[in-house]
């Protein structure tokens, strides 16, 4: 009974993996603006190989964005970079919070799964295995121990798994990472669904909160995943949605909201997770 569970929610994560949403979204790009992307791309990672924050440092945060980005784009020579500065950035400073998270996910696609498991693995439990872990810490152990193939970690991630309390208070990208836990390890989410659709503005974008006055493009992003996700049926939003995304396509990168004029990495990963989303 444990191998059939365990595997059945492998393959829901196998399948809707974030790299596999993000290739889908060439489906949905002409040839000039899939140039202007990768442009852009090389313009933002530094001579280190690690990719920029908002401030123009190499940082774990942005180069894990900047890594799907890459891959999706096949962009395999800015790949090849990415590892020595991972590796070296790893030994300089022992990452924690959400740096850990990225460094474990990072590690993996590198082949050095093995590696981290020695060295930060047992960091990354101890994170973990806080009892009540907020529902975003769960959903980010959950994809970095995905990414490890740590099995014994997805279980445990899996069977402290709650619905949250106060469903009403969560912010669209949790409830979004709510609903992408509950769905892969079986739990009904119709009500979660209903509740990510309430943060749509009816014009293409998804609100970060019910108060917030504009939509951005990682609520909207990270909401299309996760409905998709569930197997939520896009197709009704997806001629706005559209509209939205292209609306936040500036030099080659995407930025976060209508009020912000500068792509960075991190925005542009969200705008290929929207496009694949819709496109899936």
């Amino acid at each position: 009974m444990f191998s059939f569970r365990f595997f059945s929610w492998f393959k829901d994560l196998e399948i809707k993996s974030p790299e596999k949403i993000l290739k889908f979204s060439m489906n949905l790009l002409e040839r000039d603006i899939t140039d202007d992307i990768r442009n852009f791309v090389r313009r933002s990672q530094s001579d280190q190989g690690g990719f920029r924050d908002r401030a123009g440092n190499p940082d774990l945060y942005y180069t894990l964005f900047g890594s799907f980005v890459a891959d999706a784009l096949d962009m395999k020579h800015e790949s090849s970079l990415i590892w020595p500065y991972v590796r070296q950035e790893t030994a300089m400073k022992e990452p924690d919070g959400v740096h850990l998270h990225c460094a474990a996910v990072l590690y993996s696609k590198y082949g050095q799964a093995r590696a981290f498991r020695k060295s930060l693995g047992r960091k990354l439990r101890k994170a973990s295995s806080v009892e009540e872990q907020p529902v975003y810490a769960t959903f980010l152990s959950l994809i970095s121990f995905y990414y490890l193939k740590d099995l014994r970690g997805m279980l445990r991630t899996g069977l402290k798994l709650k619905a949250p309390r106060d469903n009403g208070a969560l912010p669209c990208p949790v409830a979004a990472a709510s609903l992408v836990l509950g769905k892969n390890f079986g739990r009904p989410v119709d009500q979660d669904c209903k509740k990510i659709m309430s943060f749509y503005d009816g014009k293409g974008g998804f609100r970060a909160t019910q108060t917030t006055p504009v939509s951005d493009l990682l609520s909207t992003a990270v909401a299309l995943y996760a409905l998709k996700f569930a197997g939520h049926d896009l197709r009704e939003i997806k001629p706005d949605a559209l509209a939205f995304i292209d609306s936040l396509f500036i030099d080659g990168g995407f930025s976060g909201h209508p009020l912000d004029p500068d792509p960075d990495i991190e925005y542009t990963f969200y705008g290929l997770l929207a496009l694949g989303s819709l496109d899936y």
